[in-house]
């Protein structure tokens, strides 16, 4: 089995940019992402088999009682201090499902991410190989399938849609061009997998919507709502997650409508949890903060340290819009569609 996970290409984006490619032929069912629909929980659940109840992994910032600071949930480093590394084994207590893989396992990652403490945590058990570029991928699936006997389970990570549709957006002629060259390479890889009893399986983490810049919000123009807050914003820019001061709780709610308007639901972590949006499981606890923005729009919210560039991001992902939810499966068998 190959199984490939093509960053950001939810629904949407597939029937805007190749409605009728190699892609959307071998759709086979639409798919939920995880909520926060974003990279590290989704890629975590894909990891854990778990939901991020379960997991853990909350977003690409999350609070960590084991380093007293906010970390980057997949560089695994301090937020405030990119020199200062997180230890897996002191954040995640999942263990990554090719742990238990009954057959040899690979995992194809870019060359930037292969040798990762995310990475090696995330894909424990498995045969981490850099790649370089998307022209080598097959190749190199090919070689670990002929060294292993036909009988393995390879994942594939392809970052490509997401990186640019972040700095681009998800609907410019950049993004375009990225999933027209992911469907020259996935057409080649099925074409290889018509030659061996062997089972593509492709989804997305998470979609993409594009946030105008006027929706795109700062902490800082907020000051109202920074006051309530003890330590900075986690989560998602899409899905804040707030740590508010116990005098502030009861009027949280009443400061951001008064600042923000319509533009943020606020709801207890708690409640969110118990209702669950997050799955089921209680490794959540305490890294959720007290409160969750959730997005009634397309808008962001977020706050900027000491020392930090901030981002301009035009493509986002991680709330409930359908668009960020959605995403597609794919199936191929011995290159040709399953039914």
């Amino acid at each position: 089995m190959v199984f490939v996970l093509m960053d950001g290409v939810g629904e949407r984006v597939l029937r805007r940019h190749a409605p009728d490619g190699v892609l959307a032929h071998f759709r086979l069912r639409s798919l939920s992402s995880v909520f926060p629909s974003s990279t590290a929980p989704a890629l975590s659940a894909l990891s854990a088999a778990a939901p991020p109840a379960m997991h853990g992994n909350p977003g690409w910032l999350m609070w960590s009682e084991a380093a007293g600071a906010v970390i980057r949930t997949l560089p695994m480093d301090l937020r405030a201090d990119h020199g200062a590394k997180v230890e897996s084994a002191e954040t995640w207590r999942w263990p990554a499902w090719t742990m238990r893989c009954q057959v040899p396992a690979f995992a194809l990652l870019p060359a930037a991410i292969a040798d990762s403490e995310f990475s090696r945590h995330a894909y424990a058990g498995a045969t981490i190989i850099a790649y370089q570029s998307l022209d080598n991928v097959v190749d190199l699936v090919d070689a670990l399938l002929n060294s292993s006997g036909d009988e393995a389970c390879v994942f594939i990570y392809l970052p490509h849609f997401d990186m640019v549709s972040h700095e681009a957006g998800s609907s410019s002629n950049r993004a375009h061009a990225v999933v027209q060259r992911i469907e020259v390479w996935f057409a080649g890889l099925v074409a290889r997998a018509s030659q061996r009893d062997m089972l593509v399986l492709a989804t997305a983490d998470h979609g993409f919507i594009d946030v105008p810049a006027a929706d795109q919000l700062r902490l800082e123009d907020f000051p109202a709502i920074a006051a309530c807050l003890d330590r900075p914003l986690t989560g998602e820019p899409r899905v804040p997650l707030c740590s508010v001061r116990p005098a502030m709780q009861e009027r949280f709610s009443e400061v951001i409508h008064a600042a923000l308007g319509d533009a943020f639901t606020v709801h207890r972590s708690a409640d969110l949890l118990a209702a669950g949006w997050f799955g089921t499981g209680n490794a959540l606890a305490g890294r959720l903060g007290t409160h969750v923005l959730v997005p009634t729009r397309r808008v962001t919210l977020v706050d900027t340290l000491e020392g930090e560039q901030p981002a301009h991001f035009i493509g986002m992902h991680g709330g409930p819009d359908e668009d960020e939810m959605q995403v597609p499966l794919l199936a191929a068998w011995r290159g040709e569609p399953l039914q």
